[in-house]
C-alpha cells in the first residue's frame, strides 16, 4: 500500500516538474516571438527619410498703405502753421483729384518742433527762432495701381512751393493665411515626390508620412533668392514671390 501511495506521488511530482518546464518553454517561445516582433517593428518605424519640399507662387498686392508728410516752416508758430496749412489743403486736393475717396485717406496730428539759435561754439541756447510743424497723410486702398501712379507724382508740388516729402508705398497681400494652406500642400506634393525618386533608387518603397515641418514664407521681390530664418516681406513691389518649404519624414521599406 505504501508503495502505490510513494509511486503516485513521485509520478505526480514528475508530471508536475514536466508541466512547469513545458509551460515555461512555451513562455520562452512566446516571449521570443514576442520580442522578434517587437524588434521588427521597431526596425521597420526606424527606417525612415527626410527630405525638403519646396514651391513658389507669384501674386499680386491688394493693399497699399503710402505715408506722406506735408512741413510748414516760420519764425512764429501762427506762420509756420500758415505755411502747413496751406500744404495740407494742396495734398489733399491732389489726392482728391487722384481719385482716392475720403476714407482711404488719414490725416495725422501736428508734430511741432521749435528751433533753437547756436551760439559761436555751436551750442544750442534758449533763443528761440523759428518753429517747424509736420503733418502727415496716411493712404489705405485696394487700389494699388493708383498708389504707385500717384506717389510718382506727388512730389511735383515742390514745384508749388509746398514742402512734401513722400515715402515709398508698402504693398501687402492680405490672403497669407489661406495661401499658406495651399502651399503648404503644394510644398507636401513636392517633398514626396523627391523622397519617391530617392527611395526608388535605393531599392526601397516610401511608406507613410511619419512628420511634417513648414518652415517661414519668404515673401520677395520677383525671382529673387532673398532668404531669412526669420522669414521676408518684401513690401516694396506689388508684384511678389512667395516661396514655401516643408520639411516631410516618411517612412521606408525594402521591396
Amino acid at each position: 500500500m505504501d508503495y502505490h501511495i510513494r509511486l503516485h506521488v513521485t509520478t505526480a511530482v514528475i508530471v508536475i516538474t514536466l508541466g512547469i518546464t513545458v509551460s515555461l518553454i512555451t513562455s520562452t517561445v512566446v516571449g521570443a516571438r514576442a520580442y522578434r516582433a517587437r524588434s521588427v517593428e521597431a526596425n521597420r518605424r526606424a527606417q525612415t527619410i527626410t527630405v525638403k519640399g519646396s514651391t513658389r507662387q507669384r501674386i499680386r498686392s491688394d493693399r497699399a498703405v503710402w505715408h506722406i508728410g506735408v512741413h510748414g516752416e516760420g519764425q512764429t508758430l501762427q506762420e509756420a502753421f500758415g505755411v502747413l496749412d496751406a500744404g495740407v489743403k494742396r495734398v489733399q486736393r491732389f489726392l482728391t483729384e487722384q481719385g482716392f475717396a475720403d476714407g482711404e485717406i488719414g490725416l495725422c496730428a501736428i508734430d511741432t518742433n521749435t528751433h533753437y539759435r547756436h551760439d559761436e561754439k555751436g551750442q544750442e541756447t534758449h533763443e528761440i527762432v523759428g518753429y517747424g510743424l509736420q503733418r502727415a497723410f496716411v493712404v489705405t486702398t485696394g487700389d494699388v495701381a493708383r498708389v504707385e501712379q500717384s506717389a510718382g507724382r506727388v512730389t511735383e508740388l515742390i514745384q508749388e512751393g509746398i514742402l512734401v516729402a513722400s515715402r515709398a508705398p508698402a504693398y501687402y497681400y492680405t490672403y497669407l493665411p489661406q495661401l499658406r494652406i495651399d502651399l503648404m500642400a503644394a510644398a507636401s506634393g513636392d517633398a514626396r515626390s523627391r523622397a519617391q525618386k530617392i527611395a526608388a533608387s535605393t531599392g526601397c518603397q516610401l511608406g507613410e508620412l511619419r512628420d511634417a515641418q513648414m518652415g517661414v514664407l519668404q515673401i520677395t521681390q520677383p525671382d529673387s533668392t532673398e532668404t531669412s530664418g526669420y522669414g521676408v516681406y518684401d513690401t516694396t513691389t506689388i508684384e511678389k514671390d512667395v516661396t514655401a518649404v516643408v520639411t516631410a519624414t516618411f517612412g521606408i521599406q525594402a521591396d
